[in-house]
Parts: C-alpha cells; structure tokens; sequence
C-alpha cells in the first residue's frame, strides 16, 4: 500500500532552466567595476571548467557547493578577491532564479493538491547553484509549498541522488517504509536506479518520449504527470 509519493525537481516540478548567461554577466560586471583586467573568453572557460560537471561517476556523489565552485573559477583565473566579494558572487549566483523563476510543469499543482489529500508528499532534488532555500521560495510563489510535508535537497543534505541518504532521509521524515513509496523523477540513473536500490516502487516521468533503458527498468512510466494518480490508486 502506498503511503507516501516523493517527486524529483527539475523536468519533473519545474521545466529546466539554465542561468549561466546571468551569472557569466554578473561576474564580468563585477570584475569590471573593480578594475580588474580580464579577458572574456578567459572568464567563460574558466566558468565552464568549474560549474559545468562532466559525466559523473554515481559513486561519487557528494555534493558540490557554490562557494567551491566560485573559488575554482577564480583560481583558474588567477583573480584574488575579498572574502566580502566572493560571498556577494554566492549569493547573486544562487538568487537569481527569484528574478525569473522556471514554469510549473503543466498538471503539477492540481496533481499536487488532489495526492496530498491522502498521501504524504516530499520532494528529493539535487540542486546546482540555486540552493533548497531559494526553490523553497519558489514554491511559495507558486503555491505548492503547502502540498510537501518534506524538501530534501542535496545541498542540504551533502549528497546528491542516487546516494541512498537522501532518500533514507526523506522516507525517515515521512515515517515511511521504501515498500510503501513511491519516487517519481525523469533521470533513470538518480531519481529511478536511486529509488529502487533504496526499495521503493519507481515511476518514469518521460515526457520527451526517450528510448528505454535496458540497464535500468522503472517500475512505471508516464508521459503527463497528472498519469500519476492513476498508477497510487492502481497500487492502492
């Protein structure tokens, strides 16, 4: 019997949405007004090798925070700041999504309303640069804050999925034994591979339509999220 329904973030909540154009703007502003010399192509390389993760090895999973981030680009660019300055790029880096938040995916919030009357809700995200703290804020904005009894976020976790903490948390927050969840999520390897390592039924939200897996094989997969309500009531 199910009894909780976790839900993954990003193309899952939210349409994705990349920010980099911003923070790169910001950033050469910033340096300008200090007089620093800088060459911008320099700056967007520099950018790149410390903000874009390549592939990642799922085994090694701890979380990557912004401030180390900020602090890897400056080194590659050999530009010494105050700590004063490099707490200022932080916090511009992870509030800009408050400037122009991503979309709701279409159906989230009536699917969200009509789950929570009889099931316990969480949300499992690994977040980038945009920390818990600011897609909480979001949610608010949009209204869905209310639906969740739980937000895991890696950065406030220290790990990302598929690391099983993170849904161990979760599911110990919702007094919720993996047998009578559910994890919703997009990415095969650390919303479903994650949730079934950790024993919880699995649904794949493939709204692209993309090929199938032979490796990793979810339990469900939908195409709208409102398809959701149909697989609990199924499960019961």
């Amino acid at each position: 019997m199910i009894k909780a329904i976790t839900f993954d973030l990003w193309n899952t909540i939210f349409d994705n949405r990349f920010y980099s154009d911003f923070r790169l703007n910001f950033f050469t502003l910033f340096i300008e007004k200090k007089q620093i010399a800088y060459d911008l192509q320099e700056i967007e390389n520099s950018f790149k090798l410390a903000f874009y993760l390549p592939e990642r090895n799922y085994e090694e999973n701890d979380h990557i925070y912004t401030e180390d981030r900020i602090a890897k680009m400056l080194d590659l660019l050999k530009i010494d700041l105050t700590e004063l300055d490099k707490e200022l790029i932080k916090n511009k880096f992870e509030e800009i999504m408050l400037n122009d938040p991503p979309s709701l995916k279409i159906g989230v919030k009536q699917t969200l309303e009509e789950l929570s009357s009889d099931y316990k809700i969480g949300l499992i995200s690994n977040t980038g640069i945009t920390p818990g703290r600011i897609i909480s804020k979001v949610f608010q904005e949009y209204e869905i804050f209310q639906y969740f009894d739980v937000k895991i976020f890696s950065d406030e976790i220290g790990y990302y999925k598929p690391h099983k903490i993170i849904f161990k948390t979760a599911l110990e927050s919702l007094k919720c034994i993996p047998q009578n969840a559910i994890h919703i999520g997009d990415n095969l390897e650390t919303d479903i591979k994650g949730a079934q390592d950790y024993n919880m039924y699995t649904v794949w939200f493939n709204e692209s339509k993309s090929p199938k897996s032979e490796n990793v094989q979810p339990d469900y997969e939908i195409h709208e999220i409102n398809e959701v309500l149909q697989i609990v009531q199924k499960l019961g």
